[in-house]
């Protein structure tokens, strides 16, 4: 491994992205290499630039397992390598990665702002879906008992859509770019694996949809991570992840 691509995994493993984005760019510009694209690949900010770097690390070498891994392709049988390279770029430093968890009032701005965010789609899926007919027409005929039921009816359609809609904006947007929703991104903030590593698609539908349900009971949930050592709410421990301040290149 030379000096720079060692660089870029130091950078990745303290989670400084910016900085490992850069550091990559520059040893793809002037040395590209299947192990410079997957590095590249770990820093990318969408899943789609992850995926087109890790298939060009491919075609550099068709044998390099890290990416063939992550691909979901089949190991080579051919001209099967030995580890040396493989573990050049993936094996674990031997400390944890220094990451700074974020303070419980960022976490709490962040998701505040995606609230807000996931309430106006919510209020556009129930105008679209037609959700409001039935009371509009409930209040229009002066029925007490009918505008009681079709309240009734529109306060579970839209705890429903809620739902919904909260679970498909967490999970594609925090599998789509990186343990990330757009509060989270404002405020400079990601979701990780314990020991610094991508969060899965399994991890995001565990921690948004299931683990939000349970954190959500009397907000115990959320209350847990001001007193727990790793800032973790329920949601965090039953997916395994923290929640971290993406470092930023001081210019």
């Amino acid at each position: 491994m030379t000096e720079r691509l060692a660089e870029i995994q130091r950078a990745l493993d303290s989670f400084r992205m910016d900085e490992a984005r850069a550091l990559a760019q520059q040893e793809l510009d002037e040395n590209p290499s299947a192990a410079a694209y997957y590095l590249a690949s770990q820093a990318a900010l969408t899943q789609g630039e992850r995926l087109n770097y890790l298939r060009q690390a491919l075609e550099i070498d068709p044998d390099f397992q890290p990416a063939a891994i992550e691909l979901g392709l089949s190991k080579p049988k051919e001209k099967p390598k030995p580890e040396p390279k493989v573990e050049a770029v993936s094996q674990p430093v031997a400390e944890a990665p220094a990451l700074q968890l974020a303070t419980i009032g960022r976490r709490w701005m962040a998701i505040i702002i995606d609230g807000v965010i996931v309430g106006v789609a919510t209020v556009l899926v129930l105008i679209l879906g037609g959700a409001m007919a039935p009371l509009d027409a409930a209040l229009s005929s002066a029925d007490a008992d009918a505008v009681s039921e079709a309240f009734s009816q529109f306060q579970s359609t839209t705890l429903t859509a809620n739902l919904l809609v909260s679970a498909v904006y967490n999970v594609a947007l925090m599998v789509l770019f990186n343990g990330q929703t757009l509060g989270k991104m404002m405020l400079g903030l990601r979701v990780v694996k314990k020991r610094g590593g991508r969060i899965t698609l399994l991890d995001a539908l565990l921690r948004n949809v299931f683990g939000y349900t349970v954190s959500q009971i009397f907000l115990l949930g959320y209350l847990w991570a001001l007193f727990d050592a790793e800032k973790q709410a329920w949601h965090d421990k039953m997916a395994g992840t923290v929640v971290v301040e993406e470092r930023r290149i001081s210019r």
